[in-house]
């Protein structure tokens, strides 16, 4: 049995969209809101109030791509999932090697990948919260708007059934090490529990995200 590993940097683990970066930028996520260029200030409630009366042609557009950034997400924590579950197999195989240390230092160092990998989507998920909550500002009800919306919350529950599965598996990986009581290796049992801690802090982003796309979902009703 050869051991799999890890060569997945965090750029292929979780994209962070972040405007500025010239040809770096996908096309579809550069339609901002008029609210997106502007820094808060004293004048953001009354922005708010004009953008209901009024609403930002641009509103469609972007709400769609915060469909197709959430759907990103959610690949990139089926390919977590996949290579979290991946890691049980690699400590099986581990400690049934004479010495063990090279292995699991492997591991540690996949765990480590996976941990920031899950925290890169947790951020990504506020940030695109941000985003929906701007978009409900000013919604106004329009039936490709609602339709939108629904294909959002869509996505975000196939995000919440992914991250189900990866919190399995994390729990799985965590209890399979601290079944082998003779293992001394504390830093390899460290980054496991960073992963489901990581893993568990990523509901409340879910929860963020899905309250406020189903805001907006009713805005646009």
């Amino acid at each position: 049995m050869k051991m799999r590993s890890l060569c997945l940097t965090l750029g292929a683990l979780a994209v962070f969209w972040a405007p500025g970066h010239g040809a770096d930028v996908l096309p579809w996520f550069q339609t901002f809101l008029w609210q997106e260029h502007f820094l808060w200030d004293a004048l953001m409630t009354a922005r708010d109030r004009v953008a209901r009366q009024t609403a930002d042609p641009h509103l469609l557009p972007v709400v769609r791509a915060i469909a197709q950034q959430t759907a990103q997400q959610s690949a990139n924590l089926q390919q977590i999932q996949f290579y979290a579950k991946a890691q049980q197999d690699n400590l099986r195989f581990a400690f049934n090697q004479t010495d063990p240390t090279p292995s699991l230092a492997t591991i540690r160092s996949n765990l480590e990948t996976l941990q920031k990998g899950v925290s890169q989507i947790r951020h990504n998920l506020y940030y695109l919260t941000a985003r929906t909550r701007m978009a409900s500002s000013q919604a106004l009800p329009d039936p490709e708007l609602m339709k939108t919306a629904t294909l959002l919350i869509n996505q975000i529950q196939a995000s919440q059934m992914q991250l189900n599965s990866l919190y399995a598996d994390a729990v799985a990986v965590q209890s399979q090490l601290a079944t082998e009581t003779w293992l001394r290796d504390k830093p390899l049992r460290y980054q496991a529990d960073l992963l489901v801690r990581a893993t568990a802090n990523t509901q409340d982003a879910i929860f963020s995200i899905y309250n406020s796309s189903y805001e907006l979902y009713l805005r646009s009703k």
